[in-house]
């Protein structure tokens, strides 16, 4: 919600027409259209739209999960009714954004945990539903949102610093997630 409440007045600012909540049943790609379930269509210079997020068949064919998604403790990241199997990314059915950056805080949680059990028998972290998120604006400008469970996203003007540092972070995390930093 807030970001969308920040996203409508920077769309309109730069001229970009948007459309919510339209269910999209086809896209004639040919005649630039877009046709929704409810019988509307729109013509469209350049389509940006997201999927709905969809849980694994797998997941519930094994009966794990209703809707495709395991039921998941919030805090300790593993498997509801099975304490020694954890669940992260887009397998959970946390209300956090199903995104790198929810997985790569979900990771961190559950590798020290996996650590402690080990070491002294028991898990001393909880995850708190962070997630970091940048988000482009255009013209060398960036902003980012940082929220979890207790607090809601808060973005900031964009700015071109907040562009550049989303640039080098982008190298230095794909260098380091390849072991050469």
């Amino acid at each position: 919600k807030e970001v969308a409440t920040w996203a409508k007045p920077e769309f309109d600012r730069m001229g970009i027409e948007y459309e919510t909540l339209f269910n999209v049943s086809e896209v004639d790609v040919a005649n630039k259209v877009v046709r929704s379930e409810e019988g509307t269509e729109t013509a469209y210079d350049m389509l940006i739209a997201i999927p709905p997020h969809r849980g694994m068949e797998v997941i519930e064919q094994n009966s794990l999960g209703e809707g495709g998604w395991i039921p998941t403790d919030r805090f300790k990241l593993t498997m509801t009714g099975h304490d020694n199997v954890y669940v992260l990314g887009d397998t959970t059915n946390l209300p956090v954004s199903k995104t790198g950056s929810a997985a790569h805080f979900e990771a961190e949680v559950v590798s020290e945990n996996i650590a402690s059990i080990i070491k002294i028998g028991t898990p001393v972290r909880d995850y708190d539903g962070k997630v970091y998120c940048f988000i482009e604006t255009g013209h060398d400008s960036a902003t980012y949102a940082m929220f979890n469970y207790q607090t809601p996203p808060d973005l900031k003007p964009p700015s071109k610093p907040m562009h550049w540092f989303k640039m080098a972070y982008n190298q230095m995390y794909w260098t380091s997630v390849r072991g050469l930093l």
